[in-house]
């Protein structure tokens, strides 16, 4: 006999690695009752933030550092850059400071 590497949720169907403690999708558990006996989702699936009209994707990104792509924005780079130069700068005067 074959040994199953995977196993469906059943709460939502997805293939649950064998040794697996949760669901990676919906995080169902021996707990929450992923057993055979468990026939549906025990809640509304959540939705995100696509009905969310005062939501702006945008926004969120620029407040977290990001462009849209996903990657640091210039104005973090650059932030970032100023922050490692000053503690540079800040190490360097404190060794000074303690030779003398």
């Amino acid at each position: 006999m074959k040994r199953r590497r995977t196993f469906p949720c059943a709460h939502c169907g997805t293939l649950v690695p064998a040794r697996a403690v949760a669901c990676p999708e919906c995080g169902s558990d021996a707990t929450t009752g992923w057993s055979d006996e468990a026939s549906d989702f025990g809640g509304d699936p959540p939705t995100g933030y696509d009905d969310d009209p005062d939501f702006d994707y945008e926004e969120a990104l620029r407040s977290e550092g990001l462009a849209e792509d996903g990657q640091p924005s210039r104005a973090a780079v650059r932030r970032r850059w100023v922050v490692a130069v000053c503690v540079v700068i800040i190490v360097c005067i404190l060794l000074w400071l303690a030779e003398h």
